[in-house]
Formats: structure tokens, C-alpha cells, sequence
């Protein structure tokens, strides 16, 4: 499985147009997924049928259950012009989410941002920077339990904070609190996937034995 530094040096040396850039941040999680005993594959929107209200859309990976999508999660990275890239990408989100959320309520949504501190600067209002303002904002879209299954809001979210001028190996930033907000997103996405299916939730060992 490909490490989280593994991913982010994959996506700094990928050409910029590749649409293959996160595949390497894919393919961890995918395997942290399948640990659990569930199988995420590629979101092909004409393959898995991923549909919204007004389109379909291809999402990064998707959990199908009996030829429905029952999870989604998106990757993105933020490496240039935070202040220009930041607020478009917040509005781009609530609306991707609300567009599957309208024919499938059910449905779970994660989201995983790579951004690039280097790139980072404080925002005119005063009250931080552009990567603090984005991080607090996501935290309030990613509040979406039942029964607050308000469109637009998400299961989830994971950013990645990097500083891209430091060098291999050492260019995540707060390594540790990016450890601990891996496991919080997997685990937040898995949670309520269980309350909403709980035929996928594994048993304990000692039901396993029939105790």
C-alpha cells in the first residue's frame, strides 16, 4: 500500500493536466477500505451509474451495493493560488454532493484535499490563512448524520496539509494530526455506511462463535 508520503510525492511529480495525479492517494485508501472487508473501486459514472439530479458525474471512488453506489469519495489537491482556488472549490463540493444526494439521500460522501502551504497565504479579513479557512469551513459542511440529511452537507472530510518546498519525505505537515485525521475519516465513513446498511457491519469474534 502506497504511504501517504508515497501519494503526496507521487502527486508533486506527476504532470499537471494527468488525470492519474491522486491515483496513488486512491490506491491507500482503497486499501485501508478493503482492510475492513469493503471493496471501493474507480467512481466511472457510466459503469457504476452514479447519477445526479441534473448530471452525472465520475467520482474518484466508489462501495456499490446490488449495482448502487452506497459510498463516494472525491480527491482533490489545492497546490496553487489558494486564495483564488479556495472558495470556488467549497461552493463546487455542496453543489457536487447535493446533486447525487437528490436522488440518492442514502447515500455517504467523503472528501480528500491535498493542499500545498507553500503556496498559502494569510486572507485579507484578518482571521488566519487561506488553508485555516478552508479546513474550518469543510469542518462545517462534514457534520451530515441522520437525521441531519441536509443536501449539500457530507459525511466526511481529510486534509492533507504539505509544504511542497521541503524535501522527500518530509513535506507533510503535522504528520502526526494527518495520521490521526486518516483514521477519524475512515472510520467516520464506515460508521455511518453501517447505520445505513448494517448487513456490511462485520461481526465481533464472539458472535462469529455464536456466543
Amino acid at each position: 500500500m502506497p504511504s501517504i508520503e508515497e501519494a503526496v510525492e507521487a502527486l508533486l511529480t506527476s504532470k499537471k493536466q494527468s488525470p492519474n495525479r491522486l491515483a496513488a492517494l486512491g490506491t491507500h485508501l482503497i486499501e485501508r477500505f478493503q482492510a475492513t472487508g469493503l471493496k471501493l473501486e474507480p467512481g466511472d459514472a457510466t459503469e457504476v451509474g452514479i447519477r445526479g439530479l441534473g448530471r452525472q458525474k465520475d467520482w474518484d471512488l466508489a462501495f456499490v451495493l446490488a449495482g448502487k453506489p452506497r459510498l463516494l469519495i472525491s480527491l482533490k489537491s489545492i497546490l496553487k493560488n489558494l486564495a483564488g482556488t479556495v472558495p470556488n472549490r467549497l461552493d463546487d463540493l455542496m453543489g457536487e454532493a447535493a446533486n447525487v444526494q437528490q436522488l440518492s439521500p442514502e447515500i455517504v460522501i467523503g472528501y480528500v484535499v491535498v493542499m500545498d502551504e507553500a503556496e498559502d497565504s494569510n486572507r485579507r479579513e484578518g482571521d488566519g490563512t487561506w488553508s485555516d479557512h478552508f479546513e474550518s469551513n469543510l469542518n462545517k459542511i462534514a457534520i451530515r448524520k441522520a437525521p441531519l440529511w441536509n443536501q449539500g452537507l457530507i459525511e466526511a472530510a481529510w486534509v492533507i496539509r504539505i509544504n511542497s518546498k521541503r524535501p522527500v519525505s518530509q513535506r507533510l505537515s503535522r504528520p502526526q494530526a494527518i495520521s490521526e485525521h486518516s483514521i477519524r475519516f475512515v472510520g467516520n465513513l464506515l460508521s455511518e455506511l453501517y447505520l445505513r446498511e448494517p448487513t456490511l457491519r462485520p461481526l465481533d469474534k464472539a458472535k462469529d462463535r455464536g456466543l
